[in-house]
């Protein structure tokens, strides 16, 4: 990933002290790169079948977020949009594509399907708790609400000043 001008001020305006980028910096993360590998035909056969997604890992950082947020794909795929320390921890710049809530959902499901999500979330664990630490679910970080229109009280109009 090259990063643009625009992805670097923004770093800089995220604090370093952030608990997602101290996680990132703890985390060594391709250790499980192997354990994320053959999830597509593509990658097994080199050819056919569903293209994947830029970078498992990437993925894999991404399903971590909806698990510890306790988020829905269209709420995860939203957080990817506007969150500065959601992109910094995957790996995404301001200009990199950003998987779409299928995407999320699909890959999540590949982990299921084959027998992997349990087997990574076990080896994030044992890595944080070599250093003394342990993940509780976030609260109250994002907001995953739809808004809509209320028939309690009419529309209003500002007006110009």
């Amino acid at each position: 990933m090259q990063m643009s001008f625009g992805t670097l001020e923004l770093s800089q305006r995220l604090k370093r002290d952030s608990v997602l980028m101290k996680i990132d910096a703890l985390i060594e993360w391709e250790a499980l790169r192997p354990k994320l590998t053959g999830l597509y035909k593509r990658e097994l056969s080199h050819g056919g079948g569903q293209e994947p997604f830029d970078a498992l890992l990437m993925m894999f950082k991404a399903a971590l977020l909806d698990q510890w947020h306790s988020l829905s794909d269209a709420a995860l795929e939203q957080a990817l949009s506007v969150r500065i320390d959601f992109l910094q921890f995957c790996g995404l710049s301001l200009s990199d594509e950003i998987p779409d809530e299928s995407t999320l959902c699909r890959f999540r499901n590949r982990l299921v399907a084959h027998d992997r999500l349990y087997g990574l979330l076990s080896a994030i664990n044992e890595q944080l708790q070599a250093h003394g630490l342990m993940i509780k679910g976030a609260t109250g970080t994002v907001i995953d609400a739809t808004l809509i229109e209320s028939a309690a009280r009419q529309k209003s109009t500002l007006k110009s000043c």
